[in-house]
């Protein structure tokens, strides 16, 4: 059971995965794609619904969601894909190479060619006449460790989009997101982040919370704060002011990593130990 990166199979530590490289799966490789040429700097997360709701104790159960939305992307006439899908029991399926492909997930051409996305499947309930769709946190728990794997893998600083005067998710649409493609934003962001389309749902509150409490930084992305921030550090570690552009890239990791930062990432996660560095 592994994901693949670059034609390379991995098994993540503590992480149910299956993807179509798998032996006798039935998960198929993703049919809307374009050849990757541009870097990866950015992991898109959704919701299946898009739509907000409670986050509830423990794990979900294994619904077949995410095998059934893995057939739907792969059969569909509309023009969308994703890399993988997180079902509510913290079971991932992963349908993608993003080193060689990338799909159509982040609704802006240029965004996907820079990014991967990654579905979460949400509870489906209606209270009060209204649909609402809760996330469970074991199931969150085991997206933050996914995430954990693909930033180390990729190459993707640890660090999200942070509302630092109401000290909480940013969930609204942020303008550098559509300036150039969002070639100068490196991280993790919601489907929110990218357009007015989505709402608050989309991946809501709860992942971002997680991701605060593992440690990853928050930044302001709307001030630029992250592009002050790298910059800074860029110069310590010995890059000219000229070099230093605030975007966390590979000679930045190159000279993170001569400073003992495994995988070149600024923020440590235990997973770091446990898978190789390349």
């Amino acid at each position: 059971m592994s994901i693949t990166i670059n034609n390379k199979k991995y098994d993540v530590p503590n992480l149910n995965t299956l993807s179509w490289n798998d032996e006798n799966s039935k998960i198929k490789y993703v049919t809307d794609k374009d050849d990757r040429k541009r870097r990866i700097r950015l992991i898109i997360l959704h919701t299946h619904e898009g739509i907000r709701g409670d986050l509830l104790d423990g794990f979900g159960p294994n619904t077949t969601m995410d095998e059934r939305l893995a057939s739907y992307q792969t059969s569909t006439d509309r023009y969308v894909s994703w890399d993988g899908t997180i079902d509510q029991n913290g079971d991932v399926i992963w349908q993608n190479d993003p080193k060689k492909h990338y799909t159509w997930q982040a609704g802006n051409p240029q965004i996907n060619q820079i990014s991967l996305g990654l579905e979460l499947i949400q509870k489906l309930v209606k209270e009060n006449g209204v649909e609402r769709g809760h996330l469970w946190k074991g199931q969150l728990e085991k997206t933050v460790l996914l995430l954990d794997f693909l930033t180390a893998k990729l190459g993707i600083q640890r660090q999200i989009p942070w509302d630092k005067s109401k000290n909480k998710p940013c969930l609204i649409q942020i303008p550098r997101f559509q300036k150039d493609g969002g070639a100068n934003v490196v991280g993790i962001a919601g489907h929110v982040n990218l357009t007015t389309n989505r709402g608050p749902g989309d991946p809501g509150p709860y992942i971002f919370e997680a991701l605060k409490d593992a440690g990853y930084e928050l930044f302001d992305v709307s001030s630029g704060e992250d592009l002050m921030v790298w910059k800074q550090r860029q110069i310590s570690l010995g890059m000219s002011h000229r070099e230093a552009d605030g975007i966390p890239l590979d000679n930045t990791i190159t000279l993170l990593k001569a400073k003992g930062h495994k995988h070149g990432m600024f923020v440590s996660r235990p997973i770091d130990s446990l898978i190789s560095e390349e």
